[in-house]
């Protein structure tokens, strides 16, 4: 009878046992696999905030603005070109290219490209879908413009655009996500301002 109760002891030792090291690896682990998580969606919703950036920069250029419209915005990227300037001939190494320019040894020929062929080339989604976080809650992003008056006194057109932590890291850990927060100053990822002349950086440069 001792021996039974003994065996029996025993066995719910070991189970308890193995549950607190499960229990203990599992505490550890879960914090880990939510930073590399965390990481990667960060970086795929980074490089969707870059390409928005590219095309706001290119719309710019084309038109003297930013746009607030992500219609807009697809549109320009699906339907318009941007302009290329390319210089025809060699420049001799004792002159600059404005100097073998004005000597004729060089020409400068301007042709426009398809944005979308271009500088969207390298993407792996449908254009459509710029307007949307990649990852997390599937969130149409933030994206507004402005003019702001610099410190040197030009008034110069801005644009922001941004998608909360909170979208980015849905369905993730609750209490990690607030634990993050907690020791950032942000809650978003953003790329430009909408009150202070940035050159468009990101929040994460």
């Amino acid at each position: 009878m001792n021996k039974t109760v003994d065996i029996i002891i025993k066995v719910v030792l070991l189970g308890v046992i193995v549950t607190l090291a499960y229990l203990i690896v599992a505490g550890i682990q879960k914090p880990i696999d939510f930073e590399k998580e965390r990481a990667f969606r960060f970086n795929v919703t980074i490089q969707r905030l870059k390409d928005i950036r590219t095309a706001q920069v290119a719309f710019r250029e084309r038109y003297g603005y930013f746009t607030p419209s992500f219609d807009t915005l697809i549109n320009f990227i699906n339907n318009d070109n941007i302009r290329v300037i390319k210089a025809i001939g060699t420049v001799p190494d004792t002159l600059t290219e404005k100097e073998a320019l004005k000597l004729g040894i060089i020409q400068r020929d301007t042709f426009f490209v398809p944005i979308k062929d271009s500088l969207f080339k390298h993407i792996n989604y449908k254009i459509e879908n710029i307007r949307f976080s990649p990852t997390g809650k599937k969130v149409e992003f933030k994206m507004d413009t402005a003019s702001v008056l610099t410190g040197s006194g030009v008034m110069v057109k801005v644009f922001q655009c941004y998608v909360l932590y909170d979208d980015i890291l849905d369905g993730l850990d609750r209490q990690l996500i607030i634990n993050y927060k907690a020791l950032k100053k942000d809650t978003c990822l953003r790329v430009g301002s909408l009150t202070e002349a940035t050159n468009n950086a990101g929040n994460w440069e």
